[in-house]
């Protein structure tokens, strides 16, 4: 059996992947008229390229409806890791992000700086610049206290 990938779930709105079938578009357009008899399925959008369906439903946040109604019409069986696990906090997505911008400033200065540090004096030379042009009072301490907050991160 097919298997399709649960990829984002909003209320109302399921979008799905079948890997399997990226590309062929005739395949994708068979699984979407299959699901679209669902009664409380409004319509099935095709992404060929992506192997990708947007099911536009009225069950709220429920698609495990839909992921039955599929597995028992031999459609295709609903992978629901995505769905089960809560997707990534903005917090969580941006630390990961910070953390390869990271490694990258390690590996392109052989170790010798990372991004705290590279941060701490983008800040202090943000703050001499201010201070050269006069901005003493406001830029001057706002560009000193975050890259203090830089330094401080890096001792953690």
């Amino acid at each position: 059996m097919l298997r399709a990938e649960i990829v984002h779930c909003l209320p109302g709105r399921l979008r799905l992947r079948v890997a399997e079938k990226r590309g062929d578009e005739a395949a994708l357009r068979e699984l979407a008229k299959s699901l679209a008899t669902h009664p409380d399925v409004v319509s099935v959008d095709v992404r060929s390229p992506t192997g990708g369906l947007l099911v536009v439903h009225n069950l709220g946040n429920a698609w495990q409806p839909i992921a039955r109604y599929a597995a028992e019409r031999n459609v295709f069986a609903v992978t629901a890791l995505a769905a089960s696990e809560s997707p990534p906090s903005i917090a969580e997505t941006t630390a990961a992000g910070f953390k390869v911008i990271n490694r990258r400033f390690r590996r392109a200065t052989g170790g010798a700086i990372d991004f705290q540090s590279a941060m701490f004096l983008t800040f202090v030379g943000f703050a001499v610049h201010q201070a050269r042009q006069g901005h003493m009072l406001g830029p001057v301490s706002t560009l000193l206290l975050n890259a203090y907050g830089f330094l401080k991160e890096k001792g953690r």
